[in-house]
Protein backbone atom coordinates (compact mmCIF):
# COMPACT_ATOMS: atom_id res chain seq x y z
CA UNK A 1 0.00 0.00 0.00
CA UNK A 2 0.97 3.34 -0.75
CA UNK A 3 1.75 5.51 2.02
CA UNK A 4 -0.61 8.18 1.06
CA UNK A 5 -3.03 5.75 1.43
CA UNK A 6 -2.54 4.46 4.55
CA UNK A 7 -2.44 8.15 6.02
CA UNK A 8 -5.89 8.65 4.55
CA UNK A 9 -7.22 5.37 5.78
CA UNK A 10 -5.56 6.47 9.69
CA UNK A 11 -7.20 9.92 9.54
CA UNK A 12 -10.51 8.52 8.61
CA UNK A 13 -10.41 5.98 11.51
CA UNK A 14 -9.76 8.70 13.51
CA UNK A 15 -12.45 11.02 12.56
CA UNK A 16 -14.66 8.11 12.69
CA UNK A 17 -13.67 7.48 16.30
CA UNK A 18 -13.68 11.06 16.97
CA UNK A 19 -17.93 10.94 15.78
CA UNK A 20 -18.33 8.15 17.36
CA UNK A 21 -17.08 9.54 21.05
CA UNK A 22 -19.00 12.55 20.04
CA UNK A 23 -22.64 11.21 19.06
CA UNK A 24 -21.87 8.79 22.38
CA UNK A 25 -21.43 11.26 25.17
CA UNK A 26 -24.28 13.40 23.22
CA UNK A 27 -26.93 9.90 23.78
CA UNK A 28 -25.54 11.02 27.55
CA UNK A 29 -26.74 13.82 27.58
CA UNK A 30 -29.78 14.41 30.26
CA UNK A 31 -31.33 17.74 31.15
CA UNK A 32 -34.60 17.47 34.11
CA UNK A 33 -36.36 20.29 35.77
CA UNK A 34 -35.29 19.54 39.61
CA UNK A 35 -37.14 22.48 41.40
CA UNK A 36 -39.21 25.66 40.74
CA UNK A 37 -39.14 28.74 43.18
CA UNK A 38 -41.34 31.73 43.09
CA UNK A 39 -39.17 34.65 42.99
CA UNK A 40 -40.99 37.45 43.13
CA UNK A 41 -44.17 39.25 41.62
CA UNK A 42 -44.25 41.93 39.13
CA UNK A 43 -47.29 44.12 40.97
CA UNK A 44 -49.45 46.30 38.73
CA UNK A 45 -49.53 49.86 39.17
CA UNK A 46 -53.08 50.88 40.91
CA UNK A 47 -54.88 53.76 38.84
CA UNK A 48 -58.68 54.17 38.97
CA UNK A 49 -59.68 51.94 36.68
CA UNK A 50 -57.77 49.01 38.03
CA UNK A 51 -59.71 49.40 41.19
CA UNK A 52 -62.88 49.69 39.29
CA UNK A 53 -61.80 46.35 37.79
CA UNK A 54 -61.07 44.69 41.04
CA UNK A 55 -64.19 46.15 42.98
CA UNK A 56 -66.71 44.86 40.01
CA UNK A 57 -64.76 41.07 39.76
CA UNK A 58 -65.51 40.66 43.75
CA UNK A 59 -69.13 41.99 43.32
CA UNK A 60 -69.54 39.19 40.42
CA UNK A 61 -67.95 36.83 43.07
CA UNK A 62 -64.99 36.49 40.13
CA UNK A 63 -62.04 36.45 43.22
CA UNK A 64 -59.66 35.25 41.25
CA UNK A 65 -59.47 37.92 38.21
CA UNK A 66 -59.87 39.97 41.25
CA UNK A 67 -56.55 38.90 42.31
CA UNK A 68 -55.04 39.00 38.86
CA UNK A 69 -55.85 42.37 38.20
CA UNK A 70 -52.92 43.36 41.01
CA UNK A 71 -50.68 41.31 38.94
CA UNK A 72 -48.84 41.63 35.47
CA UNK A 73 -46.71 38.61 35.89
CA UNK A 74 -44.37 36.16 37.92
CA UNK A 75 -41.63 35.40 38.18
CA UNK A 76 -40.49 31.79 38.90
CA UNK A 77 -36.55 30.66 39.19
CA UNK A 78 -36.72 26.98 37.43
CA UNK A 79 -33.71 24.57 38.55
CA UNK A 80 -32.55 22.48 35.78
CA UNK A 81 -30.11 19.80 35.98
CA UNK A 82 -27.84 19.01 33.09
CA UNK A 83 -26.02 15.68 33.18
CA UNK A 84 -22.98 14.60 31.36
CA UNK A 85 -22.65 10.83 31.63
CA UNK A 86 -20.37 10.65 28.32
CA UNK A 87 -16.86 10.50 27.49
CA UNK A 88 -16.29 13.73 26.53
CA UNK A 89 -17.24 17.13 28.20
CA UNK A 90 -19.99 19.09 26.44
CA UNK A 91 -20.41 22.94 26.43
CA UNK A 92 -24.05 24.08 26.53
CA UNK A 93 -24.59 27.52 24.98
CA UNK A 94 -28.64 27.91 25.60
CA UNK A 95 -31.46 26.47 26.12
CA UNK A 96 -35.38 27.08 25.07
CA UNK A 97 -38.51 25.25 26.08
CA UNK A 98 -42.11 25.23 26.75
CA UNK A 99 -43.87 25.19 29.75
CA UNK A 100 -47.56 23.57 30.96
CA UNK A 101 -49.22 23.94 33.80
CA UNK A 102 -52.39 21.49 35.03
CA UNK A 103 -51.92 20.57 30.94
CA UNK A 104 -52.22 25.14 29.91
CA UNK A 105 -49.79 25.72 27.81
CA UNK A 106 -48.43 28.97 29.89
CA UNK A 107 -45.44 30.11 27.75
CA UNK A 108 -41.97 29.81 26.38
CA UNK A 109 -38.74 30.74 28.05
CA UNK A 110 -35.07 30.08 26.64
CA UNK A 111 -32.14 31.08 28.72
CA UNK A 112 -28.40 31.85 27.71
CA UNK A 113 -26.52 28.99 29.78
CA UNK A 114 -23.09 28.91 28.37
CA UNK A 115 -21.81 25.68 30.62
CA UNK A 116 -19.31 23.28 29.76
CA UNK A 117 -20.31 19.69 31.60
CA UNK A 118 -17.45 17.48 32.15
CA UNK A 119 -17.61 13.69 31.76
CA UNK A 120 -19.54 12.42 34.82
CA UNK A 121 -20.20 16.02 35.63
CA UNK A 122 -23.74 16.97 36.97
CA UNK A 123 -24.68 21.11 36.74
CA UNK A 124 -27.77 22.67 38.79
CA UNK A 125 -28.39 25.47 36.75
CA UNK A 126 -31.14 28.27 37.77
CA UNK A 127 -33.18 30.27 35.39
CA UNK A 128 -34.91 32.98 35.93
CA UNK A 129 -38.68 33.14 33.22
CA UNK A 130 -40.75 35.50 33.67
CA UNK A 131 -44.91 34.64 33.01
CA UNK A 132 -47.27 37.73 31.75
CA UNK A 133 -50.60 38.09 33.46
CA UNK A 134 -52.25 36.88 29.94
CA UNK A 135 -50.88 33.47 30.53
CA UNK A 136 -51.81 33.24 34.08
CA UNK A 137 -55.64 33.41 34.15
CA UNK A 138 -56.40 30.19 32.91
CA UNK A 139 -53.59 28.13 34.89
CA UNK A 140 -55.04 30.28 37.90
CA UNK A 141 -57.97 28.61 37.59
CA UNK A 142 -56.87 24.83 36.60
CA UNK A 143 -54.65 25.26 39.99
CA UNK A 144 -57.80 26.08 41.87
CA UNK A 145 -59.73 23.20 39.88
CA UNK A 146 -56.88 21.03 40.98
CA UNK A 147 -56.70 21.75 44.95
CA UNK A 148 -53.65 24.22 44.59
CA UNK A 149 -51.54 21.76 42.58
CA UNK A 150 -49.57 22.31 40.00
CA UNK A 151 -48.16 19.81 37.43
CA UNK A 152 -45.89 21.38 35.31
CA UNK A 153 -44.65 19.86 32.14
CA UNK A 154 -41.53 21.43 30.31
CA UNK A 155 -40.31 19.84 26.98
CA UNK A 156 -37.53 21.61 25.00
CA UNK A 157 -34.53 22.11 23.27
CA UNK A 158 -30.98 22.52 25.06
CA UNK A 159 -27.86 22.63 22.84
CA UNK A 160 -24.57 21.74 23.09
CA UNK A 161 -21.36 22.88 20.80
CA UNK A 162 -19.88 20.91 18.26
CA UNK A 163 -17.11 22.53 16.66
CA UNK A 164 -19.13 25.37 15.01
CA UNK A 165 -22.46 23.64 14.99
CA UNK A 166 -24.76 23.98 17.99
CA UNK A 167 -26.11 20.48 18.23
CA UNK A 168 -30.39 20.09 19.71
CA UNK A 169 -31.07 17.98 22.49
CA UNK A 170 -34.80 17.64 22.73
CA UNK A 171 -36.02 16.74 26.67
CA UNK A 172 -38.84 16.82 28.37
CA UNK A 173 -39.83 17.02 32.15
CA UNK A 174 -42.49 16.88 34.66
CA UNK A 175 -42.71 18.22 38.29
CA UNK A 176 -45.28 18.66 40.98
CA UNK A 177 -45.73 21.73 43.59
CA UNK A 178 -48.75 22.27 45.90
CA UNK A 179 -49.26 25.55 46.48
CA UNK A 180 -50.31 24.70 49.70
CA UNK A 181 -47.44 22.89 51.02
CA UNK A 182 -45.56 26.05 49.46
CA UNK A 183 -47.34 28.50 51.16
CA UNK A 184 -47.16 26.72 54.59
CA UNK A 185 -43.67 26.90 54.16
CA UNK A 186 -43.15 29.99 53.32
CA UNK A 187 -45.18 31.00 56.05
CA UNK A 188 -43.50 29.32 58.65
CA UNK A 189 -40.25 31.09 57.77
CA UNK A 190 -41.66 34.17 57.82
CA UNK A 191 -42.52 33.52 61.59
CA UNK A 192 -39.23 32.34 62.30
Amino acid sequence: MKPVVIIILISLVIVGVFFSLVAYSYTQITVNLEGVTLDSIDWASISVSTLIKIGLDVLRGDWIDSALALIEGINLNFIFQFSNNGILPVHIPDLSYDLSINDVYVGQGNSTINSTINPGETKEIPILQNFQRDSLTPTVKSIVDKNGIMDLHISGIAYFKLLILDVPIPFESTYQISIIDEAEIHLDNLLK
